[in-house]
């Protein structure tokens, strides 16, 4: 019995030492290093264990280079002597890949999920707008505004302008606002700055297709000359047979924002202004829509601006000539303009197709503009009113109908009352007797 507990005993301790010895993590070597990267070892380097030696003398670790990761070892000077490298090192190495299982083994069931196995360095948000590709510029406001004698109110305002490619064959030009502006760009210079155009444009080398506010220019051709704004839908398109002849067509669906109208102003002598605009049926107080005028004398089309031939408000329709064009009673002076009609919406159509080769051209054009009689603006006709106006002919000094009308008794109304009259019929004074 005691001498298999010695040799138990005998065979325990041989394989701890033997053990001990295969897993004993010191190393050493000796080398004579020049200039050269070097690779102390396979496996991981314990960084507190490193030490060069020169002899019986430490080599100071700013006269050489270790990276841990890749045990890449250079000397900055060139030493003469051998040297001694000591370290202990760790059981595995970091450059190389350690797995469980296989990671081509396990795929994706779809084509969008991301790589389980691999970590991205960053997740990026995808812009609504299109990215990179498409410049964007704006702002958003928001107020509040209260007073003694109004209610607590909130006001928003967005502008937004967008410029470039939705795709490599689509772009993109828009210019979004929410804002109602009542104003108009001075007519005082060359060039206009449209305050008041909202529109989204998607075009590339064959069509174009706008929505909002746009311009419908005059078409080839000899006929239909005009030139008009709108608002609504437009767009063209162009392409080529295969004998290289050329098709173009382009079509328009808009509410017209303005009317025509060509004046003659009789020039008054050494009068430069102003000289005021009226409408087509002689309305006095009109609004001129901004870059739609042509004024000429003589037949010569004058340009707009200070420095050149005249100026214009476009609010109060008054027309300034400069110095450049003395006005005498001789010369002949016509103005083409377009003016804001607030009494019917009026509807645009448009169409155009155009054809090209090398022995000939032909093209057809057709344009329709004409007043909603259904859509009146400022005022609305009740059925008996629309019968009377149909019935006086083209006498406007008969479109005249009664609109009194008779309340109760309202302390804060103003109100009238209607007197017996020999001479006059309807004749009304104010009153405050209930």
């Amino acid at each position: 019995m005691l001498r298999l507990l010695l040799i138990s005993c005998f065979f325990i301790f041989f394989c701890a030492f033997f053990t001990n010895a295969q897993l004993s993590n010191e190393r050493s070597f000796k080398k004579l290093v020049g200039e050269e990267i070097i690779t102390i070892d396979t496996l991981a380097i314990y960084p507190n264990s490193f030490i060069v030696l020169i002899g019986n003398d430490t080599l100071d670790s700013k006269k050489y280079s270790l990276s841990f990761g890749s045990n890449k070892f250079q000397l900055y000077e060139t030493q003469k002597d051998t040297l001694t490298f000591h370290y202990k090192v760790l059981p595995f190495n970091f450059q190389k890949t350690n797995q469980l299982r296989d990671s081509k083994i396990v795929f994706n069931s779809t084509n969008d999920e991301r790589d389980k196995f691999k970590i991205p360095a960053s997740y990026s948000v995808q812009d609504i707008f299109g990215g990179n590709e498409l410049s964007k510029s704006g702002s958003i406001s928001r107020g509040v505004s209260f007073g003694n004698n109004q209610d607590l109110g909130i006001n928003s305002n967005l502008n937004l302008e967008l410029s470039g490619d939705l795709s490599p064959n689509l772009k993109l030009l828009a210019a979004v606002s929410d804002a109602n502006l009542p104003i108009q760009p001075d007519g005082n210079t060359n060039k206009l700055q449209e305050f008041d155009q909202v529109f989204i444009q998607v075009y590339n080398d064959k069509f174009k297709l706008i929505a909002g506010d746009f311009w419908i220019s005059k078409p080839q051709g000899y006929f239909l000359n005009y030139k008009k704004r709108g608002q609504g839908l437009t767009g063209d398109y162009s392409w080529l047979t295969k004998n290289q002849n050329q098709w173009k067509s382009q079509a328009s669906a808009a509410l017209s924002k303005g009317k025509f109208n060509r004046q003659i102003i009789q020039g008054i002598e050494a009068n430069q202004g102003p000289y005021r605009l009226t409408g087509a049926e002689n309305e006095p107080f009109i609004v001129i829509l901004s870059g739609t005028e042509r004024v000429y004398i003589d037949g010569k089309l004058l340009q707009r601006g200070q420095e050149l031939d005249y100026t214009i408000d476009y609010n109060t329709s008054e027309l300034i000539f400069t110095a450049r064009n003395q006005i005498t009673k001789d010369i002949r002076i016509v103005v083409e303009f377009q003016y804001s009609d607030q009494n019917y919406a009026r509807s645009l159509f448009q169409s155009s197709l155009s054809y090209k080769s090398k022995n000939m051209q032909f093209w057809v054009n057709a344009y329709s503009e004409q007043d909603a009689k259904n859509q009146a603006l400022q005022q609305t006709l009740n059925g008996d009113q629309k019968f009377y106006l149909s019935q006086i002919g083209d006498n406007l000094d008969l479109a005249r109908i009664s609109s009194i009308d008779s309340v109760g008794y309202l302390e804060n109304q103003v109100l009238y009352k209607m007197i017996d009259s020999l001479s006059y019929d309807s004749v009304l004074v104010f009153s405050n007797d209930a």
